[in-house]
């Protein structure tokens, strides 16, 4: 991995303080790394007396972050026109175009997107491109950025930050937290985040309808391999309608695989419409990378941490993303 040039931390930094007008967006399927940082930056943007809009492809933001502030200012497009040459388009925790609303690739010349993301594989689509592989999470690139510019931090950015940095380390768990997310998740404390409110806030605070869907998954666990260290469940479209859930209610399900004693590879199976599957995958380490499955799909993501969306039914994808699994699996043992 390349190291990260720190000058481009200023470039962001200047391209947004010199810019009167930004619209924010999120990726589909957005979790507390997206909305959090959206919602740091979109607060940090209306103290500097910028006009600021946030938008995503989601119908609604999943409920455990709603208690951020300017949720309930989020837009839902499924497309967007990016022809204001004096607008800043600014993307956070997106890897690629496709993750968005649609209409970013058929953008104007004169279009200025900002591209704020910390995925290994971004694909660098940003007029900017401000990307960091290093970084826990886009949170965590976020607060850099306000600190090279010398920007204000208050509680409630901070607060925004922390909301990040906590959902997308998995509370401190996952491989992606290094001794700069520690210092990072205290600065944020010094700055007046209380722990306790921002925990309870997510992880307290599921619909009995997320809690519904989620019974309908993990009851279909199934566990293979020779050790039982692959698991794998699915969610038809019918089981969002039958617990009158959103697709924003799989939002940490396919990490309540990966509880299950001796699992070490996740899979999760989303059909939110007719044809169309996606997929969430975990892994461990010392196990082969969630993003080489992923990517042997046409999809990608963190090392640990990734997905993909495959065209077919149901029963087709699952016997397909089971076979790609062990394919994967028996290269990386053969590599070794």
């Amino acid at each position: 991995m390349s190291e990260f040039p720190e000058g481009l931390l200023l470039e962001a930094s200047g391209l947004l303080s010199s810019s009167p007008s930004w619209t924010i967006f999120i990726h589909q399927k957005a979790d507390g790394d997206a909305v959090g940082s959206a919602a740091a930056l979109f607060e940090a943007g209306r103290l500097q007396g910028r006009r600021v809009r946030w938008v995503g492809p989601d119908k609604a933001l999943p409920a455990p972050f709603l208690f951020l502030p300017h949720t309930e200012e989020y837009l839902f497009f499924e497309e967007f026109a990016f022809d204001d040459p004096e607008e800043l388009y600014v993307f956070l925790d997106s890897s690629n175009e496709d993750r968005g609303v649609r209409g970013l690739r058929s953008r104007s010349r004169e279009t200025v997107v900002l591209n704020l993301d910390h995925h290994e594989d971004n694909t660098r689509y940003g007029t900017l491109n401000c990307v960091d592989p290093s970084c826990s999470s886009t949170a965590e690139l976020l607060y850099r950025l306000m600190r090279a510019g010398d920007w204000a931090l208050t509680p409630k950015i901070a607060e925004c930050l922390y909301t990040g940095l906590v959902t997308d380390t998995g509370s401190f768990m996952f491989s992606n937290t290094t001794p700069r997310t520690h210092r990072l998740a205290a600065e944020l404390l010094s700055l007046g985040v209380d722990p306790s409110r921002v925990g309870s806030r997510i992880y307290q605070s599921r619909s009995l309808a997320s809690m519904a869907l989620w019974a309908r998954a993990l009851s279909r666990i199934e566990v293979w391999g020779g050790d039982g260290e692959f698991a794998v469940t699915w969610l038809k479209q019918d089981d969002f309608s039958l617990a009158e859930a959103v697709p924003a209610d799989t939002e940490g399900l396919v990490h309540q695989l990966m509880t299950v004693r001796g699992v070490r590879f996740a899979m999760l199976l989303s059909q939110f419409v007719p044809g169309q599957v996606k997929i969430s995958f975990r892994s461990e380490e010392e196990m082969v990378e969630a993003a080489t499955v992923a990517r042997g799909l046409g999809g990608g993501g963190h090392p640990r941490a990734a997905g993909a969306t495959v065209e077919g039914a149901l029963e087709d994808v699952l016997a397909q993303v089971r076979s790609e699994l062990e394919k994967r699996h028996a290269e990386w043992i053969a590599s070794r």
